[in-house]
């Protein structure tokens, strides 16, 4: 496989990136069988393309760090984009960093730029875990004809309310977020936008739009599991094609991430 730091100017985030790139090459077991270099290495050769989302606290090298990402990417084919997403949630920011454009719109403009990446519908992926999770979720509800389907770790969206809290504030405190946007205030401003997965579920199967496959999975003992649990039944409802995994015995852990992020491009996210 070829792994890849890219580092570029992104105008949604106005500033500098990081982006960690895996894209398919030579593999131990076909160097052994009799394939021409041409079979690698095919100039109309498009990969399919998973984006996976790190959570709260990590950044674009989690899944190189404490995950086998290279080498089930490598083993399955699969091109993998891990961008940084600070403690964003992934939502747009005004005044500020928009992460939500930046996954759904810029960063695929970029990569498929650069590398043998398909465009296609169907052979275009998001996942993450806890916060990505959630991110997975929120950006393909609001790009619904950008990604097929969606893996969804250890979290899911919540439904915002009147009683919305801070997504920040267990980790600095009540009134201590990690951006100002992420305040109380503003979270429950969202609701019934673009970035409110409950309300662009439903606005989705009302105005026809595609509706992706949602995997859900989650340890019995991850404190996210009801949350996890709810939206993937409200998703039922609306008639997505979606499934719900428990597995004893995990909580919020990289052990899971592991295995399960293995399982799911082993499937073809399917």
């Amino acid at each position: 496989m070829a792994q890849m730091k890219l580092n570029f100017l992104s105008r949604a985030l106005g500033r500098q990136t990081d982006l960690n790139v895996i894209i398919p090459t030579y593999a131990n077991q076909p160097l052994s069988e009799d394939n021409g270099i041409d079979t690698f290495y095919d100039p109309a050769q498009r990969f399919k393309v998973l984006v996976l989302l790190h959570g709260f606290s990590g950044d674009c090298n989690d899944y190189l760090r404490f995950s086998n990402i290279l080498r089930y990417a490598e083993e399955n084919r699969i091109a993998v984009l891990m961008p940084s997403g600070e403690n964003s949630f992934y939502y747009d920011y005004e005044p500020g960093a928009k992460y939500r454009t930046f996954i759904a719109e810029e960063l695929l403009q970029v990569a498929r730029f650069l590398f043998p990446i398909s465009d296609r519908y169907e052979d275009t992926y998001i996942g993450g875990l806890s916060m990505g999770a959630h991110g997975s979720a929120m950006i393909s509800l609001a790009y619904p004809e950008v990604f097929s389907r969606v893996l969804c770790m250890s979290g899911a969206p919540s439904k915002i309310t009147s009683k919305t809290r801070s997504t920040s504030s267990s980790w600095f405190g009540e009134d201590r977020n990690v951006f100002h946007s992420d305040s109380a205030e503003l979270a429950r401003k969202r609701k019934g936008t673009i970035e409110d997965a409950y309300f662009m579920a439903k606005k989705n199967v009302k105005d026809g739009k595609p509706k992706a496959r949602f995997i859900f999975t989650t340890g019995d003992q991850d404190f996210l599991l009801e949350r996890t649990k709810a939206f993937y039944e409200y998703l039922k409802e609306l008639d997505y094609d979606a499934t719900l995994e428990i597995v004893p015995g995990y909580g919020h852990e990289w052990d899971f991430w592991d295995l399960k992020v293995r399982e799911a491009l082993q499937n073809g996210l399917k």
